[in-house]
């Protein structure tokens, strides 16, 4: 029997969080925890995160699974889950985050046939104890919608409506793709910001909460000094998402170019701020192989200052620049 939803969770390092998540994935109903498929891959996590994981395959069989490996990091991770992923929809959920109202998402999923399924999030930022809510905008909750018909201009880098904490997807869409996710780099989750607009067709937005994402923890991806440091994987998977959308863009009905043009001028604006952080020497390799994927020109996007001098500025003269604004700024 199919599985209605695919929860693939990659454990690594997170003895303080797994439990909290994996609860998060335990369901009251029986029915709808048979519908449930919860695929742990173990990449090769040297704690007990793996041993705690393993208890929860013990307790509930019939919906989790575990799969250990190598580490390859956290993109071999989710290949591997989605690879393994038996539900009609597919849900990535990080092993420091936890999930609320997954009940009712699974029986709004009963109900439910669009490709792109959104919801709202959380971000709870560990060192203040506090919590924003990020909701998705929508012209009709619980109505089935073409995505042509949504608002892209109301998408920015805090509210991508396709990043994973806010989207389920279905998985025959993501299935032909794989592997999809870089792996052995960080932040390799920035392609499904560019998938559904170019193969989804419809979506849908329910009223509640489902991702609860954890922010503020010492060695985070999204830490601002981390991504300091991890500018080569940056460099690398933002390649990966612009020379993915160029190959692909072709296939896409012109209404939707502006659109993907939109998150793309986003992503290049965001890629700008963190390669001008380099060495001189290693920033003008890095922009000349980047320079032929920008997208920083947009009717439909304001554009940033830190793109509009780009576009006015020699790469040499826009990197003294920022650098001379880093200086004045700190």
């Amino acid at each position: 029997m199919q599985k209605l939803l695919t929860i693939v969770v990659p454990v690594y390092k997170v003895e303080p969080y797994i439990n909290k998540c994996l609860d998060s994935c335990v369901l009251e109903d029986e029915n709808m925890m048979s519908q449930l498929e919860v695929i742990i891959v173990n990449d090769g996590t040297p704690d007990n995160s793996a041993e705690m994981s393993r208890e929860y395959v013990k307790r509930y069989p019939n919906t989790f699974r575990q799969i250990d490996k190598e580490n390859g990091g956290h993109g071999s991770a989710w290949n591997v889950g989605l690879k393994e992923a038996t539900g009609k929809y597919l849900r990535f959920l990080d092993s420091d985050d936890w999930l609320t109202n997954l009940d009712k998402l699974m029986k709004k999923l009963l109900m439910c046939d669009a490709d792109c399924v959104l919801t709202h999030m959380n971000n709870y930022h560990e060192d203040t104890e506090k919590n924003d809510k990020w909701a998705i905008t929508s012209s009709g909750y619980d109505t089935l919608l073409k995505l042509d018909n949504f608002d892209f201009k109301k998408l920015n880098d805090k509210t991508n409506a396709f990043n994973f904490w806010f989207c389920t997807y279905k998985t025959s869409i993501l299935k032909p793709l794989q592997p999809l996710f870089m792996e052995k780099v960080m932040y390799d989750d920035s392609i499904l910001y560019a998938i559904p607009l170019l193969y989804a067709r419809t979506y849908v937005c329910y009223n509640f909460v489902l991702y609860n994402y954890l922010t503020g923890r010492v060695g985070q991806s999204m830490n601002v000094s981390v991504k300091r440091k991890n500018i080569d994987s940056l460099c690398k998977t933002y390649k990966y998402e612009m020379e993915f959308v160029t190959q692909n863009i072709s296939a896409v009905d012109s209404s939707r170019h502006n659109a993907i043009n939109r998150i793309m001028a986003s992503d290049s604006t965001f890629l700008l701020s963190m390669l001008v952080l380099l060495p001189y020497k290693k920033y003008k390799v890095a922009i000349k192989q980047f320079t032929p994927y920008f997208h920083l020109e947009n009717d439909e996007w304001e554009q940033s200052k830190m793109s509009r001098r780009f576009l006015t500025f020699t790469p040499t003269i826009f990197y003294l620049i920022e650098k001379l604004r880093q200086l004045f700024h700190k």
